[in-house]
This record gives C-alpha cells, sequence and structure tokens, in this order.
C-alpha cells in the first residue's frame, strides 16, 4: 500500500510540474510580448526614452521569468531570447536604427519559447 501512496505523490507532483511549466510558459510569452509591443509602438513614433524604459522593464521581467524557465526549458532557446533582450536597452540607448528589427526578433523568440512548450500531440511524443 505504500508503494501506491509513493506512485501517487509522485504523480501529483508531476502533473503540479506540469502545470507550473504552462502556467510560467503561457504567462511569459504574453507579458514580454505585451512589453515588446509597447517598445515597438514607441519607437515607430521616436519616443526612444519611453522605448529604452519598456526595454529595460523587458529585462528585469525576463530575469526574473528566467529563474523560473532555466530548469524545465530548452536552454539554446532562453540563451538565444535572453541575449537579444538583454541587447535592447543599449540600442535603445543609443538610438540605433536596428532597434525594431531587434524587438521584432525578442518576440519572435519568445514566441518560439511558448510554441515549443505548449502541451501539443507533437510535443508530448
Amino acid at each position: 500500500m505504500k508503494r501506491l501512496y509513493i506512485a501517487a505523490a509522485f504523480l501529483l507532483l508531476s502533473v503540479g510540474l506540469c502545470i507550473f511549466e504552462q502556467y510560467t510558459v503561457t504567462t511569459s510569452y504574453e507579458n514580454a510580448t505585451q512589453i515588446i509591443d509597447t517598445a515597438i509602438e514607441e519607437v515607430r513614433n521616436g519616443n526612444y526614452e519611453k522605448a529604452q524604459e519598456s526595454c529595460h522593464t523587458l529585462q528585469e521581467y525576463w530575469s526574473q521569468r528566467q529563474r523560473y524557465m532555466a530548469p524545465i526549458i530548452e536552454h539554446g532557446a532562453l540563451d538565444d531570447a535572453s541575449s537579444t533582450i538583454s541587447a535592447l536597452e543599449y540600442l535603445a540607448e543609443s538610438k540605433s536604427d536596428s532597434l525594431s528589427d531587434e524587438l521584432i526578433t525578442a518576440k519572435n523568440q519568445v514566441k518560439a519559447i511558448y510554441e515549443n512548450q505548449k502541451i501539443t500531440f507533437g510535443n508530448v511524443f
């Protein structure tokens, strides 16, 4: 009977970790995309100071979420997105012409992480 309880505990732990992972990835994707969209709009309007603030906010948010995502996500994709996000604030500060392109790249990298972590038949098997 003890084995059954241990097996049930491991099953509940596994389900809990899966739910936590899906929640973390989904909220990270939604919030990061919202911040990136705001920064893209500010760059289009030529307001680089507010774009820099948005990039700083994104970098702080991403570094907080990265702690939780690192153990559960493939590191290559996570590191690529983190590198791009880290460079955004400097690009906004220097009013670089490539800021808009890098914001779109960061958005695509965050979306790729989200798509690869979604529970789908292809991702499970």
